[in-house]
């Protein structure tokens, strides 16, 4: 019945949100100390003003975590009915998110790409809402932009740039002018810094720490045997929920179709960053946008009720699982 609850766009899919996030919040919120990753060594300059304000108060660092994994619960949801990418208004790929965002503790912590994924999140609705103008240049330029500005919290998302490429390809509006106004996007927030860092005489540190965050390897997880059975079966659910989405792409709408194969697409490139040296599990609230949607809509396409709440049930209780082991 749980399913059936948060598979609507009701006042009370809505308000088990954000108690169930809390709930699955609450060893981050009772830890007593923030832990370390390696951005915060060498970190973006956005994210070391980030670290300056919440420098050793986890309590407050875990609620902005809790806050940004709110934000992306809602933009999922938002981005999925004002698409029409489900069978009707849900607030399930809310739930899906959540739900694939809680396995690790660890990513629970605030780093800088819970920063970084509202921004992108927000790039790829501004290309959605570039589909059918006649001269969508602005929307690539504002989608390019804001990643740009992600980047300033997580430098690794630029690798993301060439993925709104593919977004903009597969909407139709590729073309030269859309590339140029997407490079001034990308270059535009870059500048300002750059300006406030040659007005302060630090110009090359800045070179020195952008080149750095680009190229050094951020790898600080080693599996067990339990990560890794967890990650078989969260990989298993979103394989079959691919195979079920591509299946019922010919009977979508055109566009659904191209915004499902954004998303598809998003799954696989950033599962072949993931088992790459230079991220790690911080990659983690990037792939589950993508992931929430396909496997929400494999879950309305099951028919039988009794298999819908199984299979939610099943991720919900792996999901509490990997809290306690991992």
């Amino acid at each position: 019945m749980l399913l059936k609850t948060v598979n609507r766009n009701s006042l009370a899919a809505l308000a088990l949100l954000p108690l169930f996030l809390i709930g699955l919040w609450a060893n981050a919120l009772l830890s007593v100390q923030m832990p370390a990753f390696p951005f915060d060594q060498t970190p973006m300059p956005l994210w070391g003003l980030v670290l300056k304000v919440l420098k050793g108060n986890q309590l407050v660092a875990a609620s902005v975590s809790l806050l940004m994994a709110l934000i992306m619960m809602l933009g999922v949801n938002r981005i999925v009915n004002r698409y029409s990418l489900s069978q009707g208004q849900t607030a399930l790929p809310g739930m899906v998110y959540l739900l694939l965002v809680s396995g690790y503790q660890l990513v629970q912590n605030l780093h800088p790409v819970w920063f970084f994924s509202p921004l992108f999140l927000l790039s790829i609705e501004r290309l959605f809402s570039a589909h059918g103008q006649r001269k969508p240049m602005a929307w690539c330029f504002d989608a390019a932009f804001w990643l740009s500005v992600g980047t300033l919290f997580y430098a690794k998302g630029i690798f993301f740039l060439p993925f709104l490429w593919m977004t903009m390809f597969i909407l139709r509006l590729f073309s030269l002018r859309s590339i140029v106004a997407s490079i001034f996007g990308v270059l535009l927030p870059y500048l300002f810094a750059f300006g406030y860092y040659f007005f302060v005489d630090k110009q090359a540190w800045f070179f020195e720490l952008i080149f750095e965050n680009f190229i050094s390897p951020v790898a600080f997880f080693e599996h067990s045997l339990i990560s890794q059975v967890y990650n078989g079966v969260i990989i298993f659910l979103v394989f079959i929920s691919i195979l079920s989405v591509v299946r019922l792409l010919p009977i979508i709408k055109i566009v659904s179709r191209k915004h499902y194969r954004i998303f598809i697409w998003l799954i696989v490139l950033s599962m072949v960053a993931a088992i790459t040296p230079y991220f790690s599990l911080e990659i983690i609230p990037v792939l589950a946008i993508g992931c929430a949607l396909v496997i929400s809509r494999f879950f309305n396409a099951i028919r039988r009720t009794i298999w819908q709440e199984s299979l939610f049930a099943l991720l919900l209780i792996i999901t509490i699982i990997a809290q306690i082991f991992i």
